[in-house]
């Protein structure tokens, strides 16, 4: 019985090659690890961003000495955001895990099939938060004046 062309892990006899395989196969898969790690980092740093962004409703209202209708607003949403974006980083969290043992999976078995569209839509979605919080800060400093 004659193997198949398309199948990719079948390691050729020469033991050079065969230990050349291998050393490109970890490259990738720690190549993989540290992208996760990477991802990871990014939904603690979300996280952390969102329970500061809803701290920081609650501490402007206690150092303030009368809060206004607009200030009062802008503690509403500091916690509704804060909580969005906390909710946001533990979704990229999950989204990282899945994307990390799906490539893992996929360099196992001798594939490397890679997609940039999930990355594309975290860079965005990201990039429109940011949007949101800088046009949010602008205006909650201009009414707080």
């Amino acid at each position: 019985m004659t193997p198949k062309s398309d199948q990719t892990c079948q390691l050729p006899s020469d033991p050079g090659q065969q230990q050349s395989i291998k050393y490109s196969r970890l490259t990738t898969q720690l190549a993989n690890e540290r992208t996760f790690l990477a991802w990871i980092r990014t939904g603690i740093a979300l996280l952390a961003f969102g329970f500061i962004v809803e701290k920081a409703g609650p501490f402007l209202e206690a150092i303030s000495a009368e809060v206004s209708a607009k200030q009062q607003n802008f503690v509403h949403y500091s916690g509704i955001g804060g909580v969005v974006l906390m909710l946001s980083g533990a979704l990229l969290i999950g989204i990282a895990t899945i994307r990390f043992w799906h490539i893992d999976r996929a360099i196992r078995q001798g594939r490397c099939e890679t997609s940039v569209v999930l990355d594309i839509i975290i860079a965005i979605a990201i990039s429109i938060i940011s949007v949101v919080f800088i046009l949010f800060m602008v205006f909650q400093s201009s009414i707080m004046n």
